[in-house]
């Protein structure tokens, strides 16, 4: 009687961990993360919905792990783009051209992440995202500010307006280019993402430009908003909190 070496058992156990998160990922991309059932998977691979649960507490596990995979692979993407290209404003243009072109080739991970289930064990979608997501978006936050300074773009304090002088004076300056800043790269990061979606759920539709030449378009409106520094209502910044009449008395 031979026995399974430790080394065959542990590559038989991670090849069944990818088959069921393969299999999951295709049926939750097709038919919707609520629609699809732990028996449903297993099924799919072969296997009785017990072997899940030796590999996966549950559903909402697979497309955690799903999830992660997909994040970290945006992120390897994002820094092989960025070790190609020397100027901060090309690393800028490049990434954001990659970001796009990496959910589109890859429309059912991009599916399983960003239009999952709104409550994901216990915590909000855009939440969730949020945090997963967060070593990517860190990433091109801080590329988008070594463009501005690279690039000298025009100070962002002015920008915003401040409701009185009494206002401007308690609010830091650096408080508020930071802001400003920050709002900014949310402004570029939410408009290369809406624009994948589209292409994501859209596909190729014939009638429609070349979807190139609509990301550079895109891309090309981007920077040239950036530079065009345009100033904000007074109402746009919040004021700063922590920061009281008395402590200043």
């Amino acid at each position: 009687m031979t026995s399974t070496s430790p080394s065959r058992r542990l590559e038989r156990k991670e090849r069944l961990r990818g088959e069921i998160l393969a299999a999951a990922s295709k049926m939750f991309a097709d038919r919707g993360y609520e629609a699809v059932t732990l028996r449903e998977i297993a099924k799919e691979i072969g296997y009785t919905h017990a072997v899940i649960y030796q590999h996966f507490p549950d559903k909402w596990h697979i497309l955690a792990e799903l999830s992660r995979e997909t994040i970290a692979l945006m992120v390897q993407n994002f820094d092989a783009i960025a070790a190609k290209h020397l100027s901060p404003k090309e690393r800028l243009f490049a990434t954001s051209r990659g970001l796009i072109q990496f959910c589109v080739a890859h429309p059912q991970q991009f599916r399983n992440v960003f239009f999952g289930p709104e409550n994901r064990d216990g915590i909000r979608a855009g939440q969730y995202i949020n945090d997963i997501g967060a070593p990517l978006f860190g990433r091109f936050v801080q590329l988008f500010f070594d463009v501005a300074k690279d690039e000298g773009l025009p100070n962002r304090v002015d920008m915003v307006v401040a409701h009185t002088e009494e206002e401007l004076h308690e609010t830091s300056e650096q408080w508020r280019a930071n802001v400003v800043d920050m709002v900014v790269a949310h402004t570029w990061w939410f408009t290369i993402f809406g624009l994948a979606t589209l292409m994501v759920i859209q596909g190729v539709v014939p009638d429609l430009p070349d979807q190139a030449l609509v990301v550079e378009q895109t891309i090309a409106t981007l920077w040239a908003g950036v530079q065009a520094v345009p100033r904000l209502p007074k109402s746009a910044i919040p004021k700063r909190s922590g920061r009281s009449r008395a402590s200043k008395q």
